[in-house]
């Protein structure tokens, strides 16, 4: 299930080799360190909004935070070839986390990179 309140939103891939991170990212409040992960049903889902060119892939990431400002990575997913507007990439929320979480995506190529979008959210019973 996809809820509106776990979105980070969309990614604007651009460049090959240059991380890029969602403009939003989650609060997911107090404690400062969360177990979310333990329930192994948790899942970061990423889809782009337009098939990928032959020579295009991606590396999705997620990070987090304890203070909005300093971040971290904490799970890195599969590089995908030329992921389609029907795929979705998928990787398990990890088992503890800070207080704040954003996504991001590393795309690669083996020529230029077309520009593209990626969304990006949080999914409960994948």
């Amino acid at each position: 299930m996809r809820d509106k309140l776990l979105m980070f939103g969309a990614l604007s891939l651009a460049t090959k080799d240059t991380p890029v991170y969602s403009a939003d990212y989650l609060d997911m409040g107090e404690p400062a360190t969360h177990n979310t992960g333990n329930d192994g049903n948790i899942d970061i889902v990423f889809q782009p909004a337009a098939d990928f060119v032959v020579a295009d892939s991606m590396t999705p990431f997620l990070q987090d935070s304890a203070d909005g400002l300093s971040w971290a990575t904490i799970a890195t997913g599969k590089l995908t070839a030329k992921p389609s507007a029907l795929t979705q990439m998928t990787m398990p929320m990890p088992s503890s986390h800070r207080r704040y979480l954003r996504a991001g995506a590393t795309p690669a190529s083996t020529g230029v990179f077309t520009a593209t979008t990626v969304n990006a959210w949080i999914e409960l019973g994948k």
